[in-house]
């Protein structure tokens, strides 16, 4: 197991990690009452299954279609009729989404002691306006997207772009998930990992863990002395 105490730099997963996915379910449940939380963690695992079978596929479509992608298979699952226009209006909540209440002062802290970088799926300009609309763009050194290169977590080549992209040793790159699938996925590839376990999940079962596991931010910025 990797240890964190090497760590000078810090790769966040975003979605679920940094901006709360589940925040929408309220915006769903005006249209369709008591069906947002359901309806938005099938979209989001749906996402990412679609990333594991295209992964390993090896073929690629753009972040924007596996979005749409998932939604439609997500309304047709649960039998939601959806207009294209509110579809695109949840599509495109994910610019708009609030981040965790820890977050801002979190990041803060950790940016003091660490250079703090986004790795993810999802666009950049995406991320951009998401970080500008919460008010967290200062905190953060640049955004790698594995979008551009083709390529799909769990996947190493996925992980790979932190150290080539930043500069540093994998013993120097800490990487942060709010999700299981992405946290073992680093572990895998050989970074120090710090899964963000909001909500009591399970971990699992292939006998990789992370090197630390927090409740939030705050925790984690607690337990690398930020």
């Amino acid at each position: 197991m990797s240890s964190t105490s090497n760590i000078k730099a810090l790769a966040f997963d975003y979605y679920g990690t940094i901006a709360n996915k589940m925040a929408l379910a309220d915006e769903i449940d005006q249209t369709f009452p008591g069906q947002g939380a359901a309806f938005t963690k099938l979209w989001f695992a749906q996402i990412q299954r679609y990333c594991f079978q295209l992964g390993q596929m090896e073929h690629h479509i753009t972040w924007d279609e596996l979005t749409i992608a998932a939604f439609d298979f997500a309304t047709q699952e649960m039998a939601m009729t959806v207009a294209d226009d509110l579809r695109d209006q949840w599509i495109e909540a994910d610019t708009r989404l609030p981040v965790y209440p820890e977050a801002d002062a979190a990041l803060g802290r950790l940016a003091a002691k660490f250079d703090l970088y986004v790795l993810s799926m999802a666009t950049p300009w995406m991320i951009e306006k998401s970080q500008a609309n919460a008010g967290i763009d200062g905190h953060f050194k640049g955004i790698i997207s594995a979008e551009p290169h083709k390529v799909y977590k769990p996947g190493r080549a996925a992980y790979e772009l932190g150290q080539t992209e930043i500069g540093v040793s994998i013993e120097e790159l800490g990487f942060v998930s709010g999700n299981s699938f992405d946290v073992i996925g680093a572990t895998n590839f050989g970074y120090p990992t710090i899964w963000v376990r909001r909500y009591g999940q399970a971990l699992d079962a292939f006998g990789i863990t992370p090197d630390l596991i927090v409740a939030d931010l705050a925790e984690m910025a607690d337990e690398l002395g930020a």
